[in-house]
């Protein structure tokens, strides 16, 4: 077993070592990464150093099974989970301790907790999990980027890793010819994933980010290349090099052209994918191929150190902003760039080297597992580190009565309907708050989940193109009132249903997250306008009294990116609702903060006045304007509740006792319910009462 262990670290060892082209598409790779996110201009794109990072995966892991394979006749699964363990484990842990540390003391109250729990999904290699879950929705609210979201490339790996020898064994062992049974396996498992990703992108989102079943078709495009090896080999040079280069102009070509705003991964991924195919198979002895720069000694000292430099780029960036409590300057981030490569070298030196030396007591696979679970439990227990400050956050006891709504998450809510003149004295001297209000309604720890209603009963929170039937108030009320967008029209559900339930008037809801209604067969995203379409068709045929619409815009490239197209969506779309005779109430976007604030406010319990922002800031002014344009007319009016949620100069995030936002974008439900009689009256004077 000793010398079994050995030969096998040696051959790995000799295999990359003949391979500097390799190390050096991990270099280029690495770079990518860290001019994406340090946000070096003109590489939008350079989050495909993760998809060259997968390929280059699938390659190697497969060419060193079919090594072991052909030189022993079988595949040591002991041994092949001993390597990975003592390759990825020893620094993933070590980082992720330094930055629990670090977040400890810079990252913001209200962020440790969803760190905890990211940091045992670390260790159990399931981040890619916990992201795809929290992310669900489009323009759901979602906490600002952890410090440990990177780690969810580590989490498809390491699943790869646990399925893929067991799978190459089966194969291997299927037919005689067993190396073809080997290809044509990965061949359809490969396939199968690519046309699961393309196939669900657009509509499956995060999942199809981060999720294996819809990555594993490129670490299968690594792995085919590697058991086609002897037959790319014998192909003409000079042709393998033409693609090399090919493949090295069209991956930095989709790192400046790609952006935030790709339908990723998807067909955008196959380009980055098979480009980084055609560089591996140019080979590390072409003449003329890609291969001659990437063995420049610069690109192999950065690719040897390419898994530090990404373990530690992303969570000092991040706790860097945190501390500093604002995007950060070019001069900082180039700091960061500094503590970056000074932290990889330390890791690589005293973490990944002693460790690739493979210490005596490592040399056995056995001693390899076992230090491998104790790493993992190490792992779990540092997340500790950020749980004990669960107990810091502000959670002040409020009592009163239940708000009408609640989603089970506070049962002490106290139910706010101020007078007009209340509201305003309220909102006037809240810009000079400093102190967070002892009684903070919603309090901290549930602001970020106090969703309307209609989430928690599915009217909102859903996948539908037929639109769930989600009836309220009087059923049989003569006036019926229609609730029609996306989870920004969602956010006065609440006042909405109180006025519904005082009048005696019939409330149904049309929402869905990330539906705006810009147009019907333009101006939405595609996921949404068959939901779209269904919902004008059922508005006409009900005959609303009045139809109230709104939706998030205040979006600088709704204008930006055609105007004229902007205007015939929207033109497109009033036709639409009010061809048949109903009124339509629009209410415009509310505010939207330049920060996340129940995080900020966690931040600056004795400072609440640091999380305010300017109005001026605040609102896309271009597009309220086109929005106003078209819906006032004879059958449709434009509201414009600014001046309920800021002063002529700031927009505070706490009026009163009360947190206006929970999120990013959306202002919170018992905000909402506080504006219940200035909607009131903007609904009697569009009906006409």
């Amino acid at each position: 077993m000793f010398n079994s262990a050995v030969e096998e670290i040696d051959s790995t060892r000799q295999f990359l070592r003949r391979r500097r082209d390799i190390q050096g598409l991990r270099a280029l790779a690495v770079l990518l990464v860290l001019a994406y996110h340090a946000g070096v201009p003109g590489f939008s794109g350079g989050y495909i150093g993760v998809d060259i990072f997968f390929v280059i995966s699938g390659f190697l892991i497969t060419s060193l099974l079919i090594r072991e394979h052909d030189s022993r006749q079988k595949i040591s699964l002991k041994n092949f989970y001993a390597r990975r363990i003592r390759r990825l484990l020893p620094a993933s842990v070590v980082v992720v301790i330094g930055t629990l540390i670090v977040s400890r003391i810079w990252l913001e109250p209200l962020r440790l907790r969803d760190l905890t729990q990211d940091a045992r999904a670390a260790a159990l290699f399931a981040t890619n999990f916990v992201f795809a879950a929290r992310e669900s929705d489009y323009l759901r609210s979602t906490l600002p980027a952890s410090p440990l979201q990177h780690y969810w490339s580590l989490g498809v790996e390491e699943q790869f890793y646990i399925f893929f020898p067991v799978l190459v064994i089966l194969l291997l062992k299927t037919r005689r010819d067993s190396k073809l049974g080997l290809n044509i396996g990965i061949a359809a498992v490969t396939v199968l994933s690519l046309v699961l990703c393309v196939a669900t992108t657009k509509d499956s989102g995060p999942a199809s980010f981060y999720l294996l079943p819809y990555r594993a078709w490129e670490l299968g495009a690594g792995a085919l290349l590697a058991t086609a090896q002897s037959r790319v080999a014998k192909l003409e040079p000079k042709l393998l090099a033409v693609f090399g280069w090919l493949g090295a102009v069209a991956t930095i070509v989709a790192s400046l052209v790609y952006d935030d705003k790709t339908i990723f991964p998807g067909y955008a991924a196959m380009l980055p994918v098979f480009a980084t195919v055609a560089m591996i198979a140019t080979g590390d002895n072409s003449r003329f191929g890609p291969n001659r720069v990437l063995q420049l000694e610069i690109f192999q000292w950065i690719g040897s150190r390419s898994y530090s430099l990404y373990l530690w780029h992303w969570p000092i960036l991040i706790v860097a902003r945190a501390a500093a409590k604002a995007e950060l300057s070019v001069n900082q981030i180039a700091l960061c760039m500094i503590a970056t490569f000074a932290l990889s070298e330390l890791t690589f030196r005293f973490v990944e080297q002693p460790i690739h030396r493979v210490p005596n007591f490592l040399r056995d696979a056995n001693r390899s597992l076992v230090f491998g679970a104790a790493l993992i439990v190490v792992g779990l227990g540092a997340s500790f580190i950020t749980a004990q400050n669960d107990q810091t956050n502000p959670k002040p006891t409020v009592t009163g009565e239940t708000r009408a709504g609640d989603t089970g998450v506070s049962t002490t809510t106290t139910i706010f309907q101020y007078s007009d003149q209340q509201l305003k004295d309220l909102l006037g001297r809240s810009p000079g708050l400093s102190l967070l209000p002892p009684d903070l309604e919603p309090s901290l720890d549930v602001l970020a989940n106090d969703e309307p209603e209609i989430y928690k009963l599915g009217c909102h929170d859903h996948d539908f193109d037929l639109p769930p039937v989600c009836v309220f108030g009087d059923l049989e009320a003569s006036t019926s009132i229609a609730l029609v967008g996306d989870s920004h029209a969602a956010q006065w559900f609440e006042p909405l249903n109180r006025i519904s339930e005082q009048r005696g008037w019939r409330l149904q809801t049309f929402t869905r997250s990330g539906c705006t209604m810009l147009g019907i067969s333009g101006g939405t995203i595609e996921k949404c306008r068959k939901w779209v379409a269904n919902v004008v068709a059922e508005i006409n045929r009900a005959k609303f009294s009045l139809v109230v619409v709104s939706g998030f815009t205040n979006r600088e490239d709704l204008v930006d990116e055609s105007p004229d197209g902007f205007i015939n969506n929207i033109n497109e779309m009033h036709a639409a609702l009010t061809t048949s005779g109903q009124k339509v109430l629009y209410i415009a976007d509310t505010p939207g903060p330049s920060l996340h604030v129940p995080i900020c406010l966690s931040a600056n319990t004795q400072t609440v006045q640091n999380c305010n922002f300017l109005r001026e800031t605040a609102f896309n002014f271009e597009t309220a304007e086109i929005l106003k344009g078209v819906w006032s007319s004879e059958t449709s009016r434009f509201i414009d509740l600014a001046d309920w949620f800021c002063t002529e100069s700031v927009c505070p995030v706490v009026i009163g006792n009360m947190a206006v936002y929970r999120d990013l974008t959306h202002i919170s439900s018992v905000y909402a319910f506080a504006l219940t009689n200035v909607l009131r009256d903007q609904l009697d004077i569009s009906l006409g009462n």
